[in-house]
């Protein structure tokens, strides 16, 4: 049995869907929280290809990109779409944590209270903004079960591992609001398959 050791600093951030998936494949892995004055060190070691965080490693061989390392993952579990129709959809929704980024990252960096506010209100409208879409599309593919119908994916780990620590950044949860049957979907994977992640992995 493969051993498997994901390597990140202690924060969800991109740590959050790599864990996500490794507690629900109920493999055997351990969750390497790298510390901030540790990382000067590990960034300039043999660990990191990029420079970059997180790194995964499956009985000692590295792997590196959050992107690339989600989708080997998933299909090594099989957490993939069963068409190329699919897996659009869920490479739609990854490729959105970095348009998140773009709106939080000025909000979480900011040091000067006066402009928070303003820098938060500008990532909850962008927040709101993806999840109405999130939510039309989760209608427009027929509001099943999960997010592509039967079959339990990436895009809901995605929805619930990433989208919800963008969520708790800004402390707010619009579902009600933006995206009422994408807000269901959500707590059915909190009180199931996600569970377990939830109560262990998810930083709150």
């Amino acid at each position: 049995m493969s051993k498997y050791i994901l390597h990140y600093f202690g924060v969800n951030g991109r740590g959050a869907v790599p864990r996500a998936i490794l507690t629900y494949a109920k493999v055997d892995w351990k969750n390497d929280i790298i510390q901030r004055d540790e990382w000067p060190k590990i960034k300039k070691s043999d660990l990191c290809e990029f420079e970059f965080l997180p790194v995964l490693e499956v009985d000692g061989k590295k792997y590196c990109e959050s992107l690339a390392v989600n989708t080997y993952l998933a299909e090594k579990f099989n957490l993939m779409g069963k068409t190329p129709e699919d897996n659009y959809q869920i490479y739609n929704l990854l490729t959105t944590f970095d348009d998140f980024n773009v709106q939080f990252r000025p909000f979480r960096l900011c040091t000067d209270e006066t402009k928070k506010p303003e820098l938060k209100q500008k990532a909850i409208d962008r927040l709101k903004f993806f999840i109405s879409k999130f939510e039309k599309r989760y209608v427009d593919l027929g509001k099943g079960k999960y997010f592509l119908g039967d079959k339990f994916t990436l895009a809901d780990i995605y929805l619930v591992a990433a989208l919800l620590g963008f969520c708790q950044t800004v402390n707010t949860y619009p579902f009600k609001e933006v995206g009422p049957n994408l807000g269901e979907l959500i707590e059915r994977l909190k009180q199931n398959e996600l569970k377990e992640f939830l109560e262990k992995y998810f930083i709150k």
